[in-house]
């Protein structure tokens, strides 16, 4: 008693024939707790990765991330090790080619569930609107990728509802965060730049290997600054690097730095799993 039977067909993120890692073991069906549970509450953190060929790319970073996000809200953490084994594991059962999508989540209470599914990459452009929240850089989940996604998900939805992909969150200095579901780059004609940490923006892998690799460069941005820039994009592990085709009423083209980048970056991450 007390427990829902939620077969997978039901969780958005869970294709109906998937097998699914939960705790130590793969199962067909998701079982929830129908009260007191921290899924309920939105009290847990996620990873999301993109596969290449069933291969995870920078998986330790997301582990790294995944950890140290459940060690700063004092969470249950499992080991590592059976991290390592549920993600092997999902993936020899649901394989996916030529890409797939690997989301590890773990709840406050230590339950860890783990899906690969098929992925189909876009390369439409994207528009931004600008969001009238404002996201304190100092608040408790700030950097940490969290299951709490009802403010980003509430702006999202209104963005949407003018015509547009997602949006931008500003602090409470006024500088560009992020958007509601990836990190932000812009080119200034030479240079690469991204918000700095110190927005409150989340760490994105993605972020970090451009920054380490490719020359990115990190710095506290306003909005207006945003509109004077040759070219934008947005950067998650999943998706890779976006091109934004319109800000507000800002238009962008399609720079060939972006499109160098774009392609410098894919390739990179295919030579890196050897494909």
């Amino acid at each position: 008693m007390g427990r829902n039977r939620i077969k997978s067909s039901q969780i958005d993120w869970i294709d109906e024939y998937m097998s699914v890692w939960v705790n130590d073991r793969l199962v067909d069906e998701l079982l929830l707790p129908a009260a007191g549970s921290p899924w309920l509450m939105g009290d847990g953190v996620f990873e999301s990765l993109r596969t290449y060929d069933s291969q995870p790319f920078a998986l330790q970073r997301h582990l790294d991330r995944l950890l140290v996000s459940a060690q700063a809200m004092n969470m249950k953490i499992p080991e590592k090790t059976s991290i390592s084994l549920g993600v092997n594991e999902v993936i020899r059962n649901n394989p996916s080619t030529p890409f797939g999508r690997l989301r590890i989540t773990l709840l406050s209470d230590g339950t860890l569930v783990i899906t690969h599914s098929s992925f189909e990459p876009s390369t439409r452009s994207i528009s931004l609107a600008q969001s009238d929240s404002i996201q304190q850089s100092n608040r408790a989940t700030s950097g940490l990728k969290t299951i709490s996604y009802a403010e980003n998900s509430t702006e999202l939805r209104k963005a949407q509802a003018r015509g547009y992909d997602d949006v931008i969150f500003r602090n409470e200095n006024g500088h560009v965060v992020e958007t509601a579901l990836a990190n932000l780059i812009c080119f200034d004609g030479k240079n690469w730049w991204t918000p700095a940490l110190s927005s409150g923006c989340l760490p994105g892998v993605t972020r970090s290997l451009l920054i380490e690799n490719f020359g990115v460069r990190e710095n506290l941005i306003h909005p207006e600054e945003i509109e004077t820039m040759q070219s934008l994009a947005i950067t998650s592990s999943v998706r890779e690097i976006v091109n934004v085709e319109r800000y507000e009423s800002k238009l962008f083209e399609p720079s060939k730095q972006l499109i160098e980048l774009q392609g410098s970056f894919h390739a990179w991450i295919l030579g890196n799993l050897g494909l």
